[in-house]
């Protein structure tokens, strides 16, 4: 199995390959300790998250759409959640702003995918400056806003998240939840 050390850059991955990295991260974040954000400097959590995100924003620029929703979620995790929960931290600012290019794009070619149909209005009810923090990008927030928030309510259940890193593993939370109470 492939693992950056801290502070190391990972080298050029698949999306699969990806994922099982970001699987051994979730892994080493769920050890206890007092003192998170000082173990997560230590061996490198928040870089490694830096490092996984640059490469899921080249393999979205070569078209890889799982790698922008991948690279999209991270983005908002980022602003959304606790790093001590999340790992995710200090994000590049130009490939935040290369992803919301890339996802507006697709919202103005209308092929945003049904997957992201129900993701994008999710993060942006949960939280709307993880995307209006930033000028432009008209089209990806009409798709953020143009759904109704409880469409992901349908189709999350539905969908597969296995082998799909930490934004799969927030999405089977969710379906569990959502399992729980109807």
């Amino acid at each position: 199995m492939m693992c950056a050390s801290p502070g190391a850059r990972v080298s050029r991955m698949n999306t699969e390959e990806l994922a099982v990295l970001e699987e051994e991260w979730l892994s080493r974040q769920r050890s206890p300790t007092k003192d998170r954000a000082a173990l997560y400097e230590r061996i490198g959590v928040y870089a490694a998250w830096r490092d996984i995100f640059k490469q899921y924003v080249a393999r979205a620029r070569e078209g890889d759409v799982e790698a922008v929703k991948r690279a999209l979620y991270l983005v908002w995790a980022e602003r959304s959640g606790d790093p001590l929960l999340t790992g995710v931290k200090g994000l590049d600012e130009g490939s935040i702003i290369e992803v919301f290019h890339l996802v507006d794009g697709l919202a103005r070619a209308g092929r945003i995918d049904g997957e992201l149909q129900w993701m994008l209005p999710y993060y942006y009810v949960i939280d709307p400056l993880y995307l209006d923090r930033f000028e432009g990008y008209d089209a990806l927030k009409r798709a953020s806003s143009a759904q109704p928030f409880l469409l992901y309510r349908q189709r999350c259940l539905t969908g597969s998240f296995d082998h799909r890193g930490q934004m799969g593993e927030y999405w089977k939370t969710k379906q569990a939840h959502l399992r729980r109470w109807p």
